[in-house]
């Protein structure tokens, strides 16, 4: 009875055969997630990595890692030691300080008598600056497509380092695709959901590879959690049959400090991450969260053209997105900053998107800044107010391409010259996600312009990247665009650049894309082999949760197709149970086991397949 019950689970759970699995580098074992590293300042560096227990592991593992100002770590510079376990999901993160300013460096983490991948990042300048490239990103569902825009920037090799504006994951279930599709299958909810998530983004090769060779400074948006997320709920989460939102949002934030390599600004807030940068005197960045910290609830929309831009309940004066605490800390961020260019990083739309019909004005998305005009305006007239100038929005969520004016300023805007504009906003486009298909009919770029005059660039069907160019004359966008994102192929096109000059306030169209020489940075350090491992070896990637009670969950990798039996054994071998499953194709395969027939206490789960590979796990259920 119990085999019968527990491999009719596990044919529930077991995903079917997919074209686009994600794989395991076992050449770079235990390291299987690779490094990456983040939130440069200019005398320290986040670091992160995450080790693979082996078999039969149930303690922490220790770790130690390296700072080099070369390849070959002749010349290390910074060292250390640290320990990880289950409790953080064997995720390592540390803060590698004592560098120097605007420097290159490389890094490796060692444990379990193995080395990583070698990682390559930067520290931020001081004093004079002449130049800053960045790749700006966001909206990176897994199951959309592949992630060839994240491979064209580290092929580029001409950024100083990658800002992601948020949607890094995708909390949705299966997709009906056929693309590809990830784990677990089901729409993600308590931490182990969120940790098996993160995983199974960061075994994508090429995601791999663009945290390998470029810091990494990234604030979340709402797929992080869930969608149109604001702070007491979300348009994807129902509590009725979901649970406590308190409790999903908790299980997010803790996977999300355990996986991205960020600095917490409050060790005393896990909310918070609305933080500054500074790049030498050329341009201070300051991040936002227009989602989770101070958002109240969207207002919804009867019609299907979008909200009446005179209702009341939009302009009440009472409604937040960022809440007076962030808020207060932007404002007071820009009247001390003494950089050239303030560039404000956060995730939804700040230019207006209308439509006018019958002689009634709509905002089309109040999930953007549009559904909160009293707070939009408190921040235009505190640019306004303190004659603060240079300031660049940089946005993502909305999965296309916009360049706007934002005609905030004093006197009505003209399109022609720019006058009364307040400041300029650059757009990035999805890296996957699908294009933005809320437009509706209004998905036409000559009727969005005719709309809004203050857009003068927008792009609704194509995905990519902004490449932002700083230098002390001006700011440019361009915008580069994937070739397909239905193969994993590299490959792409320029669209449009537009600038903002310095001392003014309103974009001009580029005549080409901004480049620098051949050797902007250091080499890119090459990706690992796409070693495989034999037939008899399969790999656990991940358990959870360890300590389990109901189930366990197993992230599981294998190279083809194959039989395997899980075992279930007391660690003085006498065998409780032994199932088996069939694993549809090669890759990373999801599959949850129940134990609520198994004691509590230490006991083991050994796989083992049909040709002799075996591998054992020991977990404790209580």
């Amino acid at each position: 009875m119990r085999y019968s019950l527990l491999l009719g689970l596990l044919a529930l759970w077991a995903q079917p055969t997919h074209p686009g699995r994600a794989y395991v580098r076992t050449s770079q074992a235990p390291f299987l997630h690779g490094v990456a590293s983040g939130d440069p300042l200019t005398d320290r560096v986040i670091l992160w990595t995450r080790v693979t227990p082996p078999q039969n592991w149930t303690g922490s593992i220790s770790v130690s890692w390296q700072v080099a100002t070369d390849p070959q770590f002749s010349q290390v510079v910074a060292s250390g030691s640290t320990s990880t376990d289950a409790a953080r999901d064997y995720t390592v993160k540390v803060d590698a300080t004592g560098l120097q300013p605007g420097q290159w460096y490389y890094y490796r983490f060692q444990a379990l008598n193995a080395t990583s991948p070698i990682g390559r990042t930067r520290t931020a300048p001081t004093g004079s600056v002449s130049r800053l490239r960045i790749a700006v990103v966001s909206c990176a569902d897994y199951q959309n497509g592949f992630y060839n825009a994240y491979e064209n920037i580290t092929l580029r090799n001409d950024v100083d380092f990658v800002l992601h504006l948020g949607d890094y994951i995708y909390e949705y279930g299966p997709s009906q695709n056929t693309v590809r599709q990830s784990e677990p299958p089901r729409e993600i909810l308590t931490l182990e959901d969120y940790r098996i998530r993160y995983s199974h983004y960061r075994l994508d090769s090429s995601l791999q590879w663009l945290h390998q060779n470029y810091p990494m400074i990234a604030v979340w948006d709402d797929h992080e959690l869930a969608n149109d997320a604001w702070t007491g709920g979300a348009q994807n989460h129902d509590p009725a049959t979901e649970g406590s939102f308190a409790a999903r949002k908790a299980a997010m934030l803790r996977a999300y400090h355990e996986w991205m390599p960020f600095r917490m600004p409050d060790p005393t807030d896990s909310l918070r991450i609305w933080r500054s940068f500074s790049w030498g005197g050329l341009a201070d960045f300051i991040l936002l969260d227009t989602r989770h910290y101070g958002r109240d609830q969207q207002i919804s929309a009867s019609n299907p053209l979008g909200l009446d831009v005179n209702s009341p309940a939009l302009n009440d004066p009472n409604r937040n997105l960022l809440g007076a605490a962030q808020r207060n800390w932007l404002v007071q961020r820009l009247k001390t900053s003494a950089a050239l260019w303030r560039l404000i990083g956060q995730q939804v739309m700040v230019g207006p998107l209308r439509i006018t019909v019958f002689g009634t004005t709509y905002v089309v998305n109040p999930d953007q800044w549009d559904g909160y005009p009293a707070e939009r305006r408190r921040i235009m007239d505190s640019l306004i107010q303190y004659n603060i100038g240079n300031v660049v929005f940089l946005t993502g969520d909305i999965h296309t391409s916009w360049g706007n004016d934002l005609p905030f300023g004093p006197g009505s805007y003209n399109n022609s010259t720019g006058a009364g504009s307040t400041a300029v906003e650059f757009v990035t486009p999805s890296i996957t996600s699908a294009n933005a298909a809320f437009l509706g009919n209004f998905a036409n770029p000559s009727l969005v312009k005719s709309q809004n005059a203050h857009v003068k660039y927008v792009d609704l069907t194509r995905h990519g990247y902004v490449l932002l160019d700083i230098t002390p004359q001006k700011v440019q966008g361009d915008w580069y665009y994937v070739n397909t994102i239905s193969q994993p192929v590299p490959g792409e096109t320029v669209g449009e650049g537009w600038y903002v000059l310095t001392g003014e306030r309103f974009l001009r169209q580029a005549g080409s894309p901004t480049s620098v020489p051949a050797g902007y940075n250091p080499p890119v350090i090459p990706r690992s082999p796409a070693s495989s491992l034999s037939f008899k070896s399969p790999v656990l990637v991940g358990v959870y949760p360890n300590p389990a009670q109901e189930y366990v969950t197993l992230q599981l990798h294998t190279t083809q197709a194959q039989e395997i039996s899980l075992i279930l054994s007391t660690v003085e071998g006498r065998r409780l149970a032994m199932y088996s499953v069939q694993t549809p194709s090669a890759g990373t395969h999801y599959y949850q086991v129940p134990l609520e027939k198994i004691p509590n206490g230490v006991f083991l789960l050994t796989v083992e397949t049909q040709e002799g590979g075996r591998q054992s796990y020991r977990l404790l259920k209580r």
